[in-house]
């Protein structure tokens, strides 16, 4: 199973990710994380010195290093180019520099994605497909519906979609201490305030066009502590229900193939 998060820079999807793994590790189901890459803000203020040069270097070099990984399995190599070329063509940024980092970044999102489908029972994106179709298109300055419905119907499918969305003037001050504390180089790396508060009616939109395809949705909230606990609660029922009724699925097509398989004996 695959959860991806979406919503504005700001909103608290790493945290909700965190959150939700660890409430369903005390449930007792495993469930693998899969982080974007943006440095946490726990390391500011508060880990040894070097520490978030350390994050800075770890960041630069593990795309990298996941390519050259990927590069070595031929198969998951031409699927995956296939899938980042083809939603840059359709969404293509406006800038060179921003065509290949996007496409670099969906390159390897698609071969996790494809990785973990098959090897993780669940795996939580904290930033998956629907969050790159937001990115592209505004990067794009795209606001044909029609493009963006593509993108999102070419995009690998995620089994739950998770919202998260917060008041605009706590994304808005969320985002004045991000930029604050960012180094130059972060700042080449991130979306600046205008494009981050950009994202809020993008979301809008790439919401309805979900919906009108029928992709299931929850939404859910981290502006305090309050909210997140009982936004983990809400989901956290929900997956394991979704869970269950994979097993009991999976167990009728079992008896079924059993049964046939002993019928065509006799």
């Amino acid at each position: 199973m695959i959860i991806e998060i979406f919503g504005p820079p700001g909103a608290g999807k790493t945290t909700f990710a965190q959150a939700l793994k660890a409430r369903m590790r005390e449930r007792g189901h495993l469930m693998e994380l899969r982080l974007s890459q943006r440095p946490t803000e726990n390391v500011y203020g508060r880990a040894p010195i070097g520490s978030y040069q350390n994050v800075m270097i770890q960041r630069l070099t593990r795309p990298l290093l996941e390519t050259l990984t990927i590069a070595r399995q031929p198969f998951a190599n031409s699927r995956d180019l296939k899938t980042a070329i083809h939603l840059v063509r359709l969404l293509a940024p406006t800038s060179t520099l921003s065509s290949i980092k996007e496409m670099q970044y969906l390159f390897r999102l698609s071969h996790w994605w494809h990785d973990k489908s098959r090897t993780a029972p669940v795996t939580l994106f904290d930033q998956g497909f629907v969050q790159a179709v937001c990115t592209l298109a505004l990067r794009a300055g795209v606001t044909n519906d029609k493009l963006i419905g593509d993108a999102l119907d070419y995009a690998p499918k995620s089994d739950l979609l998770i919202r998260l969305d917060a008041p605009l003037e706590l994304l808005e001050a969320r985002l004045h201490d991000r930029e604050r504390l960012q180094s130059a180089i972060e700042r080449r790396l991130e979306p600046d305030l205008r494009l981050g508060l950009a994202f809020i009616p993008m979301i809008d939109r790439v919401q309805s066009l979900l919906l009108q395809r029928g992709r299931y949705m929850l939404s859910g909230s981290s502006v305090d502590r309050r909210a997140l606990d009982k936004s983990v609660k809400v989901i956290e029922k929900e997956v394991t229900k979704m869970l269950q009724n994979r097993t009991q699925v999976s167990f009728v097509k079992t008896l079924a193939t059993t049964a046939v398989s002993s019928y065509g004996k006799q």
